[in-house]
């Protein structure tokens, strides 16, 4: 049966904020943690505000996609943009990255953090995205000036606000009546209208993307999207609004309104697919109900599928977990953080208690941003009609809910996508994002000496990028580094 549509109106309004002595975007480019100058990649940052009219959906029990229950519901966000100076060297491609939202401020984790040379080296766009009404609200405190109109205002009559209770909502946050974030899908879609136009509002030069994927890292926002209302939504005439979606850890959709809890673990609508091509990416911290992401994601896996109408890819990652260091350099300095009231030993590149206690481990931090950066080069050859590989999935023991990775004899999980990293390993990979290295006794036993393991890491590393997993120039990056190995200095 044929799912209604919902066509997507464009957004209202597209508003440039420039950047001044006194006034700059919250996490921009010169204010963050190891700040990039982006005129050696030939690029330029700019920040808008976006201004739409959405509608608000809701999304019942048993019902496969959510549902219309208002329109024309105003809002305003954020977009931070940064793409080539020179609109001839655009590549085509826009990347649309959800902020994560989950400490209050925004985030840049799945795509910018990880793999800013990546999308530069290729001429790509990258359009951040803020989309919780926690960090708007913290955005206006930052800069109430720069910021004094986003927000998610409920559309519900104000005198109705508090008759309800807030939704069970993800990390304990305390949900503001006058807030409703589930604004923020429509957003998504208008967002993706505007990167398509072909007219001067496009942030993009007026010149139309002609692929635009969107990615995330966060609670729930991007796997409701994906799962309830993008499959109802389109532009005019019926089009599509994005070309392919990356999620990046997290299980379960979230809350598509503020008086609806979000799914269970166990809903069978946790098992979706997409109308174009989805690829998710889970870590080990994903899988199971413990730890900083209770999604319980390996009581969502479900088979791959190619389409013609429904695209899932499914990849688990062996070595990460959720706490990722590498993306903190891509993070607002803490003075910024301060000056929206928040802890700055959360932030800033200032370790909270757990990551000082992490710290006093060796450093090595599985290299995610790798593997991110090949899938998002199989994500485009995808939605270009190649079919990304498959990938067998981690080795679970045990039954929910009492369940453990299966490990090797170097500790390290077994199953999943399989990088040279877990096949010719010199540490225990911890899942709470350190490292420990294997005995020097058991590395020379294992390889005899560096250069028998720099051989042996080199044709894993080819293997990998055979299997799609590595992108031959990351090969070379990752060959060199093996080859400056000092087993006395790991």
């Amino acid at each position: 049966m044929m799912e209604e549509k919902y066509e997507i109106k464009p957004a209202r309004s597209v508003c440039l904020m420039p950047e001044t002595e006194d006034s700059h975007p919250f996490c921009g480019i010169r204010h963050v943690n190891k700040p990039i100058d982006l005129a050696e990649y030939g690029y330029v940052e700019e920040e808008y505000l976006l201004y739409g009219d959405a509608n608000l959906y809701s999304w019942p029990l048993g019902v496969r996609y959510a549902q219309k229950i208002m329109s024309e519901c105003p809002y305003c966000t954020r977009i931070l943009v940064r793409k080539p100076k020179d609109a001839a060297n655009f590549s085509g491609c826009a990347i649309v990255e959800i902020f994560n939202w989950a400490r209050g401020y925004d985030r840049p984790i799945a795509a910018w953090g990880n793999c800013y040379e990546h999308i530069m080296e290729r001429g790509d766009a990258w359009i951040g995205v803020s989309s919780n009404s926690n960090v708007l609200n913290n955005l206006k405190k930052f800069d109430p000036v720069r910021y004094g109109d986003v927000g998610f205002v409920n559309p519900r009559p104000s005198e109705t606000w508090y008759d309800i209770p807030q939704a069970d909502a993800y990390h304990d946050f305390h949900t503001d009546a006058s807030t409703e974030d589930g604004l923020v899908f429509d957003a998504l879609s208008q967002l993706a209208i505007l990167l398509k136009e072909g007219n001067a509002r496009n942030p993009l030069y007026g010149s139309p993307a002609n692929l635009v994927l969107l990615t995330g890292a966060m609670p729930g926002t991007l796997s409701t999207y994906v799962s309830a209302v993008e499959p109802v939504s389109c532009a005019a005439g019926g089009k599509k609004l994005y070309d392919g979606f990356l999620i990046f850890m997290t299980g379960a959709p979230g809350n598509v309104n503020q008086l609806e809890d979000k799914l269970a673990p166990q809903d069978s609508r946790c098992k979706f697919s997409g109308d174009v091509p989805l690829i998710r990416l889970y870590t080990c911290g994903d899988m199971f109900g413990t730890g900083h992401h209770p999604d319980w994601a390996v009581l969502q896996r479900h088979p791959d599928e190619d389409g013609p109408d429904s695209f899932f890819r499914s990849y688990e990652l062996p070595g990460p977990n959720v706490f990722l260091r590498f993306v903190v350099g891509s993070e607002a300095k803490a003075e910024d953080l301060a000056r929206m009231g928040i802890d700055n030993k959360r932030a800033g590149g200032r370790a909270s208690e757990r990551d000082a206690a992490l710290s006093k481990h060796n450093s090595w931090e599985f290299p995610t941003r790798y593997i991110l950066g090949a899938l998002i080069e199989r994500l485009k050859e995808w939605c270009g009609g190649k079919e990304p590989p498959a990938s067998r999935l981690l080795d679970v023991l045990g039954e929910y809910p009492d369940m453990r990775f299966a490990v090797d004899a170097y500790g390290n999980v077994t199953g999943g996508v399989r990088t040279p990293f877990l096949e010719v390993p010199i540490y225990q990979l911890r899942y709470e994002a350190y490292a420990e290295p294997l005995p020097k006794e058991l590395l020379q036993e294992l390889y005899g000496d560096e250069k028998g393991y720099a051989k042996l890491f080199s044709e894993s590393v080819n293997q990998c990028v055979s299997d799609g997993f590595l992108l031959a120039d990351d090969a070379e990056k990752i060959k060199k580094e093996a080859e400056n190995i000092d087993f006395d200095r790991l």
